[in-house]
């Protein structure tokens, strides 16, 4: 099942860990992160997201 993420280009270049907003679009309900395969994102991009996430996490943002 994919996911729809309504997400501009601009949004993924500027991704930081500060921009929760954004990234709570690729955790669900448990906080747990969406795959891939799901978001249908680059490998880049993604890993990208992976670790804002949890640098977010270790600062107590999300």
């Amino acid at each position: 099942m994919k996911k729809n993420l309504n997400i501009s280009n601009e949004e993924l270049m500027k991704l930081d860990y500060k921009h929760t907003h954004v990234l709570k679009k690729f955790t669900n309900e448990n906080g747990k992160i969406i795959p891939q395969r799901v978001t249908n994102m680059s490998r880049s991009i993604h890993s990208r997201i992976t670790k804002a996430i949890k640098q977010a996490r270790f600062l107590s943002l999300i």
